[in-house]
């Protein structure tokens, strides 16, 4: 059976058409578009990529969103239309599989760290820290029993870099793929050589007082960037939300759990 899964976030919407069989799940096709919030509702450049899906025999759509209703309700009026197919949604809970949610109101958890969280957890079976290196960079504990034991949410990289060039007048939003953490010789090395440490020394402060017995998880669109910075074990895994996500909507077939 083919199924279409969605990562819907801030600044990247990630698909991938899986085609899950008994005993191997194989990945079809994968892409991404960069759409800021700010921008769109519902991409053009991503109605185009799903259109090329319409003869790909799609039974099922799964999506993780956290782009706010307007974009919802576009893509499953498009899924409607495209597809005749309703889009299974998933939603945060305060206990599912074995992982335990921290926030008093569960539902004010974003569901991207929920499904990265639900995912980490199911690959280690231990205390687990999940680093999304996203327009926002979350980092995320769980210890060995599922307890979710909170988290952390600054600004991303990019963010960072943009936030500069925008409020500032001579500091230019420029960033480099040479990023180092060596001090820069000019302005623009200056700030994104300085951003990267300030990612990464909010990861060290995390590791030294809480996460230094943790499987390391990374994901998002700045995880490449960061991880050969990383000194420490870690894997870097791009996919980490739709593999939360497929976790979620099997329990949910299967009746393990109610999504």
């Amino acid at each position: 059976m083919r199924i279409l899964e969605v990562d819907a976030g801030n600044t990247c919407i990630k698909w991938r058409l899986i085609d899950y069989k008994e005993k191997q799940n194989e990945k079809i096709r994968s892409d991404h578009v960069f759409a800021p919030v700010s921008i769109e509702v519902f991409p053009d450049s991503f109605c185009l990529q799903l259109k090329e899906l319409k003869q790909a025999g799609i039974k099922e759509i799964r999506a993780s969103n956290v782009r706010g209703e307007n974009f919802k309700n576009s893509f499953s009026l498009f899924c409607n239309e495209q597809f005749a197919l309703k889009v299974n949604y998933a939603t945060v809970q305060a206990e599912f599989a074995g992982l335990k949610n921290a926030y008093q109101d569960f539902a004010t958890l974003g569901v991207d760290r929920w499904l990265a969280m639900l995912a980490a957890y199911k690959a280690a079976r231990s205390a687990v820290c999940i680093v999304d290196c996203g327009s926002a960079m979350t980092i995320d504990l769980v210890n060995a029993e599922g307890q979710h034991e909170g988290g952390f949410i600054v600004p991303g990289i990019q963010l960072m870099q943009r936030s500069l060039g925008e409020h500032t007048a001579n500091l230019p939003y420029q960033p480099d793929p040479n990023t180092s953490f060596e001090p820069g010789k000019k302005t623009t090395e200056a700030i994104n050589h300085g951003v990267l440490n300030m990612a990464l020394g909010m990861m060290e402060k995390v590791r030294r007082q809480w996460g230094h017995d943790q499987h390391w998880y990374l994901c998002g669109g700045d995880a490449a960037l960061l991880s050969p910075f990383i000194t420490w074990q870690h894997e870097h895994r791009p996919e980490l939300v739709l593999e939360g996500l497929a976790l979620v909507c099997t329990y949910s077939e299967n009746g393990d759990n109610e999504q």
